[in-house]
């Protein structure tokens, strides 16, 4: 059925109507969708006879699908956000604007607004940021050959059958992709695709995909060769970590200089790295994709050593790993795990005050969330490389220890009394702030951080800024925290300059809507 916007709506209304439990008196649904589908989060029903009990709503997900449908055809919206209000009388209000708005994954949450859909923090490996190796290529192209071979030998003696191999590539195709790519592919991969194009799908690389040089291209080009982005909601905190070891491979989501060759179908590729970090070696193989988006994995110092692995045979060139298991801790206390490996802490629930002392061991440590608990001193934290810092401050502290920190690009802070922000002028690397959990702060400096694209605040904060008219000049995106609705995000919208005058607003009555709709 090809329905209106207005019959689309009603349908959704209809269904929190007809399946609302009984004494109820209102329910708020807000939603998100586009083409890749939708999602729903609320308040769910409100019975004042039953206070502390939780309804939860029906998931119209098929009507939402035709909504987003309708809004696609008639505003030319590829990605809608929603919030609908219905009442026992039948009464609702709906309320609808492009994917500028996103709801948080709670109702308590509130909104996330994009200002600037084209703007991408950067990563520490970003091309033009990171020490290029001086180190030569470990490959070597008459071994690979004959190291795929065996590879080769070794597969059809398990499997009892000869992989059927394509016919090898071109030096002409080679030459294509090598000026696609704009770097030269590492000398023993350029040997190994002019045996085969891949191996057909045989999986015949020690239980690997070996993928045909389109393939990795186009893996490339869509994929591993672009950094990873799934936008302010979840990545406004984003960090990416050094590989085991350290600064041999750039700390990248995705870099034009990785060409995935080896797949195992699970979102997961082998790629040779053209653009290595200081200690590394080009043409190295990492791991990269669905399961590395905080950083890839060193794997091999070559595409030859890494066929060796296949075979049972040492890597000549292998650089010493440290082996101190994982790069991230989930923990209730600051113990002896603490190891200099350590990249990430989420201490939760530990008593406060919380002592960070312990945190001196782990000298490579870029992120720290301390959830449900709180500290009286910032201080151990100053001489860690820490970009991302999640934080409950007890009353007595503050963040003077913070000053001049070179590599903070995120804070996050919670407080029950006012503290002073004067630090944040004198972090150079900050860029995402939230402040939606402090007491009432001075937020007027805020305007005069420059490097600030990302600002959380509760919604009476961005009123008080508002007003003050002191609104940070640079902002990419936004979130107002709470439960505001989403009226009150538009009016932030508009406040920060973006025009709002094409929000969809419909109200009135379940019968009055049947009766003009038919």
């Amino acid at each position: 059925m090809d329905l209106t916007v207005e019959q689309a709506a009603l349908q959704i209304t209809a269904e929190i109507v007809a399946q609302a439990p009984e004494g109820w008196t209102e329910c708020v649904l807000r939603a998100h969708g586009s083409r890749a589908g939708t999602g729903m989060s609320g308040s769910g029903y409100v019975v004042p006879s039953r206070p502390g009990s939780y309804f939860s709503m029906p998931s119209p997900h098929e009507s939402l699908a035709s909504l987003v449908s309708r809004f696609r055809d008639s505003h030319g919206w590829e990605a809608i956000a929603l919030e609908l209000t219905c009442r026992s009388s039948g009464a609702f209000e709906l309320v609808v604007f492009r994917g500028t708005l996103e709801p948080e994954g709670r109702h308590e949450d509130g909104w996330t607004l994009t200002l600037d859909p084209d703007f991408r923090p950067s990563e520490p490996g970003a091309a033009d940021g990171a020490e290029p190796s001086e180190l030569p290529p470990a490959g070597d192209p008459a071994e690979a050959v004959e190291r795929l071979r065996a590879v080769l030998r070794q597969h059809a003696e398990r499997s009892g059958t000869e992989p059927q191999m394509p016919a090898p590539v071109t030096e002409g195709q080679l030459a294509t992709a090598e000026l696609r790519l704009g770097q030269a592919l590492p000398a023993d991969l350029r040997a190994l695709y002019l045996e085969a194009d891949g191996d057909g799908g045989s999986e015949a690389l020690d239980g690997y995909c070996w993928l045909s040089l389109d393939s990795a291209l186009a893996e490339h080009d869509e994929y591993i060769g672009v950094p990873t982005w799934f936008g302010w909601r979840l990545g406004w905190d984003q960090v990416v970590f050094d590989a085991d070891p350290p600064n041999t491979v750039r700390r990248s989501s995705g870099h034009p200089g990785w060409l995935p060759f080896a797949t195992w179908f699970d979102g997961n590729f082998f790629a040779v790295d053209l653009s290595p970090s200081t200690n590394g070696r080009p043409g190295q193989v990492i791991e990269v994709g669905r399961d590395f988006n905080a950083g890839p994995r060193y794997v091999a110092s070559s595409v030859t050593a890494w066929l060796g692995q296949a075979l049972g045979r040492p890597d000549p060139h292998a650089v010493q790993q440290s082996g101190e298991g994982a790069r991230q801790l989930v923990v209730s206390a600051l113990d002896e795990r603490l190891a200099p490996g350590v990249q990430a802490i989420h201490l939760n629930d530990a008593p406060s005050p919380v002592d960070l002392s312990p945190l001196s061991a782990t000298t490579q440590l870029r992120r720290l969330h301390l959830n449900r608990c709180a500290t009286t001193d910032l201080s151990p934290v100053a001489a860690l490389p820490i970009e991302d810092l999640t934080v409950g401050l007890a009353a007595e502290a503050d963040l003077t220890p913070l000053t001049g920190h070179p590599h903070l690009a995120s804070l996050a802070v919670a407080s029950e009394t006012p503290i002073d922000l004067t630090p944040l002028r004198t972090l150079p690397a900050l860029r995402s702030l939230d402040l939606s959990r402090c007491a009432s702060t001075d937020l007027a400096l805020l305007a005069d951080l420059p490097g600030l694209h990302y600002l959380a605040l509760s919604a009476t904060q961005w009123t008080a800024l508002i007003a003050a008219d002191r609104l940070p000049a640079h902002l990419a995106a936004a979130r107002m925290a709470g439960a505001p609705p989403l009226t009150a995000a538009l009016d932030l919208l508009a406040a920060l300059g973006v025009d709002i005058s094409t929000a969809y607003h419909l109200s009135g009555t379940v019968a009055e809507q049947q009766a003009a709709t038919g």
